[in-house]
């Protein structure tokens, strides 16, 4: 399933993976309390650990619910079912 990624940083300090399909209103959006959750989740989707750990570096000079997206990507769907993410 092609969808777009992104994350942003909450007031609270947590982090929110966001998945949306292109062309589509639907959106799904989960909080985690830390990176090593967000970098599990994100190396579930196929991206590659030089460009999670460049992504949250910028997240962290970035404001709160400002969103960082990454590249369209075609993610299967029994990746996304099981961390809540359905679309």
């Amino acid at each position: 399933m092609l969808v777009i990624v992104s994350l942003s940083k909450l007031d609270n300090n947590r982090i929110e993976i966001g998945i949306a399909r292109p062309q589509h209103d639907t959106k799904r959006m989960l909080e985690f309390n830390s990176t090593n959750e967000i970098q599990q989740v994100l190396s579930t989707f196929g991206i590659n650990t030089e460009t999670i750990d460049s992504h949250l570096k910028l997240l962290t000079q970035m404001g709160a619910n400002e969103y960082l997206k990454f590249p369209p990507m075609d993610v299967p769907q029994h990746s996304l079912l099981p961390l809540g993410f359905r679309l």
